[in-house]
């Protein structure tokens, strides 16, 4: 029997003037990260330089090294030691800020010598927020395009909760060009990575795995306990990439993350002149994915088994638009989803992730026995049927 699909259901008129707001914040985000990127030239400008620089690519999406990406994206052998820079007690444990020499060296013979003029980026720091006894599960965090400051991302991860309330060893992993990494011929965090030099970016992806891969190696070691993963935008999209090469990884939580970075830039040059210029010389949108298959989660299949997949998305992101996130979900098999209110930059209902986020490693049994953990991972109250997407609730 056929039966009419169901109208769907007018947002009142606070929640259109909430989500215009927040689009206006996204849209002038997307419109600086425009102007950065066309600051950063326009690439090659003839199907000769294309063609070159495709080829020259080629390293990186062979066959051979995306079915085996370990070749690139693990690290050497051995164990990395943790150098503490400062700690101090806070109630329940200590945090630290530690220390590393990244293990990566350049693939690209002719990055090499590029590479060794960035001063800071050789170095990985770590801060730090541990128990005084090891906890049932540590989650390591990574942060966006662009940012890269502690005291902003204690807020947007709710650093306390996940230390206090969920009783998680929390670590936030700083990305190569940015924060104390920024090299200092760089004017701003992310100038340089992920950036219009798709060597580069590549290159960025490749140290981003091997230090992250080192740090999860080296977290083990200390704490003996189960280590996840969560990051949010770039933070996301790397976080779904560890999920897809790293068997030691637990759990993961991509936020507001896209499935294919050439695809987003792609997507947001649409009437750029940077665009029309490459698409002159005969780049497409399935050339550009293909010279970074190989740090797009859609290129591997996810190591971290499908119940312990989380994707998060924001219900109002103009900047990572809901096919991305659909792309990655489909990619993986559907897994649980949690969609909250606001966008990209105001992230208005971020609290209610943080809320989803304890509920999942509840039901994976990784949260301690506390009435503060109970209290935040309470199941949400049934609620009728919703359509397929909803604001603060599951996707199903």
């Amino acid at each position: 029997m056929l039966t009419a699909a169901a109208e769907p259901v007018a947002r009142p008129l606070h929640q259109r003037l909430a989500a215009r707001i927040i689009g206006g914040a996204d849209r002038l985000m997307r419109a600086g990260l425009r102007r950065m990127l066309m600051g950063q030239g326009v690439g090659p400008t003839s199907a000769s330089e294309l063609d070159a620089l495709l080829l020259e690519l080629g390293r990186y999406n062979d066959p051979e090294v995306l079915a085996d990406p370990d070749r690139l994206l693990a690290p050497p052998p051995g164990r990395v030691r943790l150098i503490t820079v400062a700690r101090r007690q806070v109630t329940d444990g200590h945090a630290g800020h530690y220390s590393f020499s990244s293990t990566y060296r350049p693939f690209h013979p002719g990055y090499a010598q590029v590479y060794a003029s960035y001063d800071r980026v050789d170095t990985v720091h770590v801060h730090a927020w541990e128990h005084t006894r090891p906890a049932r599960a540590s989650i390591v965090l990574a942060h966006g395009w662009g940012v890269g400051a502690l005291r902003l991302h204690e807020l947007e991860f709710s650093i306390s909760t996940l230390f206090r309330e969920l009783g998680l060893d929390v670590y936030f992993f700083v990305q190569p060009f940015h924060g104390l990494r920024r090299p200092s011929s760089s004017r701003f965090n992310g100038e340089l990575h992920p950036s219009t030099d798709l060597v580069r970016t590549n290159e960025g992806f490749i140290q981003t795995c091997q230090d992250l891969r080192a740090l999860i190696g080296a977290i083990i070691d200390r704490r003996g306990a189960p280590v996840g993963m969560m990051g949010s935008s770039l933070g996301g999209y790397t976080a779904a990439l560890i999920a897809s090469i790293e068997p030691r990884l637990d759990f993961v939580v991509p936020i507001m993350a896209p499935a294919s970075m050439a695809g987003l830039m792609w997507d947001h040059g649409a009437g750029d002149p940077f665009r029309r210029q490459t698409e002159q010389a005969g780049m497409t949108r399935e050339r550009f994915h293909h010279a970074w298959a190989l740090h797009s989660p859609l290129s591997h299949q996810p190591k971290v088994p499908w119940e312990r997949r989380l994707i998060v998305a924001a219900a109002d992101d103009i900047l990572v638009t809901p096919d991305q996130i659909d792309a990655l979900w489909e990619h993986w098999q559907r897994p649980r989803r949690f969609t909250f209110a606001g966008g990209h930059i105001l992230q208005i209902g971020r609290r209610a992730y943080i809320r989803e986020l304890a509920r999942f490693l509840a039901g994976l049994g990784l949260l301690p026995d506390t009435p503060r953990a109970r209290a935040i991972s309470a199941p949400l109250p049934v609620l009728a049927p919703a359509g397929p997407r909803t604001v603060m609730g599951l996707r199903r």
